[in-house]
């Protein structure tokens, strides 16, 4: 029988490393935990192009620390207990320590591929350095770990760590993974700051971030900031702007002031767990509640701390005020081990504590993480029993500990929540029947919560009854707990009896609760008050009693001296009743009389109108029978007025149509009649003189057979009774048709080309449209003198550009301007019609989605107008 070892493959650097420290931002942390591991009181990161470093002034490493521990991977000194932490620094810091798995080494792994590792220690003196290529341990996953060398050696010189310590660890982080933006930077600036416990009461270890890159905008926000602070008086909106500004530097120390703002402002419950003791103290905007004093039950835990602080409406305001950032973006309740934080505990939307689950069953009465903010304390050198999940941000492994931890942390929790949800919003007393009249109770309650929200002092719980009656409820339960001794209750807030009016609300169960309170608490100022309540109540109720058998003998009078007038008002009624029925007997005989003499008349009445009315409809009929034919003559002379109106528009609509559309093509039949008359006159010519060749012959005959068949074409089209044809749009490559339509025009003028856009440009266009431009283009040019034309083809993102230039007379800026040599009527040429730029600007916009620009003279020639087309 033999033996068997495990071999590891070199894969062993990803499980251990990028695979469990899941982000960058932890793997720096890792970092910063074994700088302050090794003793270290600064750290600085430095953040430069395309690397990181890491620098400390810790106890460094020698030879033998570099070989048996930081290459030993998996292996901590920290958790065997080979560390000496009696002689070294970190005794007499009184510092646990934060890591102990052994594997934080390998965060530079998921940061970078290269890690220059240089250190020195105190004993050895001898600068050592480590050159680790990461990639190297990827090539083959068949390799053993241990078979990847690591390039070592000893330099002879002198190192200066920070603080200017001859002794440290420096991490160069070369080829990063990932780049670090200002962002990114500020993002772990703020993560650094939550790092280390924001609320401890010392500050040995200090961190500093330094990125040169990063300065000038750094000075830039300090200047504003000077601006700000330097102003007389400011206000809220400053401060914030303030605040954010300090959040989004780069350069400088990581620190965190809201333990400053924390203690002022804010409800607070502080639980501290030590040397076999738990003392509690609750504290409202800085006045004691109360204190008290019990045996710890718990026996896996012997140092830690819990403060939770609750913010109201007023304490977030002030918050955001001071710390440039609202408290649930924040963060909420934050573990922290040995003084560094464990995640993902505080996070925002983190409900590792279960808070969140439980403030959804009950609204308004339990609190979660939007309402607290704090951290719970654990120091211990058992970090086995709190050790953290290996993945870095999956917060602890449950253990006894743990268990019991989370069972601590919640009876804390349950205490403020009660404190809160009692004497601050008023919702325990309404569960006792303290009060005689509920309706009382509910407007207590819902003048509390009005208070509360924006209260910064806790000024109006003294004015309350509600909460003073649920203050002396709450201390009740802590007295008659066996287990807590009550150490201090706020006796201001519990003197419920010194307001003698108050009794008319508080029932006497309540008197009769407060009096066992009094004697559990050996508090004979309050025995004594309770007494004198008592006699002063006895008194009052024997004032009210007479009152009442006063007010109850004048009430039996008045209902006597009542009863007596109803009865003579009996009489009255009925003496009226009997005289009103005489009046109306005689009233309804003369009524008789009246009518039977109006009946008589109204027969007679009703005779003489049947004669008139058989008359008078006689004459109705006659009179509408003349009314019928005299409408039925109006009516046949208005059929036929319509009927001539319909034939005459007919007529005018297939010969005449003035829409803008057909004024545009008998602009453009004028233009090629003039094209075609000045061919004419160079044909003539050159046949009268014999200097024009066949080729130019047939060029200007080919030019005239153009413009011919284009004058048929639009005056046949001008005759269509639908105009819409004219419209009609097809894909077009514009550069090539413009090219290859004003070539018909080079015998008159001479057309050059530049096209700085190489591409095709096609769109769906009327070809009609485009040709009815190019031909105003070109005869306005000609009209100004022109016989040379440019046209330049470029681009502007996604627009299309053609500049048309020429070497005229250009256009008279002392008369015109840009926009008004467009508008219709408008010509700078004498006789002109003004309506060729017109055309073009209507075409361009609202045929070709695009528009025309009259650019500067001179542009592209010594002299001569120059119209920029912009296709979209």
């Amino acid at each position: 029988m033999g033996e068997l070892v495990f071999r590891v493959s070199s894969e062993l650097k990803n499980i251990l490393g990028r695979d469990l420290i899941t982000n960058d931002y932890i793997a720096i942390l890792e970092l910063v935990k074994n700088s302050y591991d090794a003793s270290a009181t600064k750290v600085e990161i430095t953040f430069a192009q395309d690397c990181i470093t890491i620098a400390d002034n810790g106890k460094g490493m020698s030879y033998n620390d570099i070989v048996n521990k930081w290459l030993f991977v998996g292996y901590s000194a920290k958790r065997d207990g080979t560390e000496d932490k009696e002689s070294d620094y970190r005794h007499k810091m009184k510092r646990n320590y934060a890591g102990a798995k052994g594997i934080g080494r390998l965060s530079c792994d998921r940061l970078s591929q290269q890690l220059v590792l240089t250190t020195c220690s105190k004993e050895s003196k001898i600068v050592e350095n480590l050159d680790i290529d990461w990639s190297k341990f990827e090539v083959d996953q068949s390799k053993e770990f241990d078979d990847i060398k690591i390039p070592y050696n000893s330099l002879n010189k002198e190192i200066s760590f920070p603080d200017n310590s001859r002794y440290g660890t420096i991490l160069e982080l070369k080829k990063l993974h990932s780049e670090w933006s200002r962002p990114r930077i500020i993002t772990l600036k703020k993560a650094l700051e939550k790092l280390i416990n924001p609320f401890a009461e010392t500050n040995d270890f200090v961190i500093e971030i330094k990125s040169s890159i990063d300065l000038e905008q750094d000075n830039k926000i300090l200047s504003e900031i000077k601006a700000l602070v330097n102003k007389p008086a400011l206000n809220d909106k400053e401060h914030i702007e303030i605040a954010d500004k300090r959040n989004k530097l780069v350069n400088g120390i990581v620190e965190n002031r809201i333990a400053d703002i924390l203690s002022l402002k804010t409800t607070q419950i502080e639980s501290v767990l030590k040397d076999g003791i738990i003392t509690t103290r609750l504290t409202d905007r800085g006045i004691l509640m109360y204190e008290i004093q019990e045996k710890n039950s718990y026996d896996k835990l012997s140092d830690v701390t819990v403060n939770l602080y609750y913010l109201n409406r007023a304490a977030k305001y002030n918050f955001s005020m001071k710390m440039g950032v609202q408290p649930v973006q924040y963060g909420s309740i934050f573990l922290f081990r040995n003084g560094f934080r464990i995640l993902p505990y505080g996070n925002e939307k983190d409900d590792s504590w279960k808070l969140d689950q439980r403030a959804q069953q009950g609204y308004a009465r339990f609190l979660g993480t939007r309402d607290l903010i704090g951290r719970v304390d654990v120091e211990t050198e058992n970090i086995e029993e709190f050790k953290e999940v290996s993945s870095r941000d999956g917060g602890l492994i449950e253990s006894p500990s743990t268990i019991q931890l989370f069972d601590y942390f919640t009876s804390v929790h349950r205490r403020l929540e009660r404190y809160v949800s009692g004497v601050l919003w008023g919702l325990s007393f309404l569960q006792k029947e303290y009060f005689k009249n509920a309706k009382i109770a509910q407007e207590q309650r819902v003048k509390l919560q009005t208070e509360e929200k924006d209260s910064s002092s806790a000024g109006h719980v003294y004015e309350s009854i509600g909460s003073r009656v649920d203050f002396l409820l709450l201390v009740k339960s802590l007295v008659n707990d066996k287990n807590i001794q009550v150490l201090y209750y706020n006796a201001d807030l519990a003197n419920i009896l010194a307001d003698v009016d108050e009794t008319e609300i508080i029932q006497t169960q309540f008197v009769d609760d407060l009096e066992t309170l009094a004697t559990e608490t050996h508090d004979r100022d309050l025995i004594a008050k309770i007494e004198k309540f008592r006699l002063e109540l006895d008194n009052l109720y024997k004032q009210k009693r007479a009152m009442e058998l006063r007010l109850q003998r004048e009430e039996e009078k008045r209902l006597e001296a009542e009863k007596l007038a109803r009865e003579e008002e009996k009489k009255r009624i009925e003496a009226e009743k009997k005289f009103r029925e005489e009046q109306i007997a005689k009233e309804e005989a003369v009524l008789k009389r009246r009518e039977e003499e109006a009946k008589r008349k109204e027969a007679e009445l009703k005779k003489i109108e049947a004669e008139l009315a058989a008359k008078e409809q006689e004459a109705r009929r006659k009179e509408a029978e003349l009314k019928r034919e005299e409408e039925e003559k109006k009516r046949m002379a208005a059929e036929m007025d319509r009927d001539a109106q319909i034939m005459k528009n007919r007529y005018l609509s297939s010969v005449r149509n003035t829409s803008q559309e057909v004024e545009d093509l008998i602009h453009t039949i004028l233009i090629s009649s003039n094209e075609l008359d000045s061919l004419v006159k160079i044909i003539s010519s050159g046949i009268k003189d014999n200097s024009i060749d066949k080729s130019d012959l047939v060029s200007n005959l080919d030019a005239m057979a153009f413009h011919i068949m284009r004058v048929n074409t639009l005056s046949r089209l001008i005759t269509k009774a639908d105009i819409s044809m004219l419209s009609s749009a097809r894909k077009v490559d514009i550069k090539e048709y413009v090219q290859e339509y004003l070539s018909n025009f080079s015998t008159s003028v001479e057309i050059a080309y530049k096209i700085e856009y190489q591409n095709s440009i096609i769109k769906k266009i009327s070809l009609l449209d485009l040709s009815v431009i190019l031909d105003n283009l070109v005869s306005n040019s000609k009209k100004a003198g022109a016989d040379k034309i440019l046209i330049v083809f470029n681009a502007d993102g996604r627009k299309i550009i053609m500049d048309f230039s020429d070497n005229g007379c250009g256009v008279d800026f002392s008369k015109y301007t840009v926009s008004s040599i467009f508008e219709e009527g408008v010509t700078n040429r004498r006789g002109g019609s003004g309506i060729g730029l017109s055309t073009i600007r209507n075409r361009m916009g609202k045929d070709m989605n695009g528009e025309i620009q009259l650019l500067e003279n001179g542009l592209y020639f010594e002299h001569g107008a120059t119209f920029r087309l912009i296709f979209n």
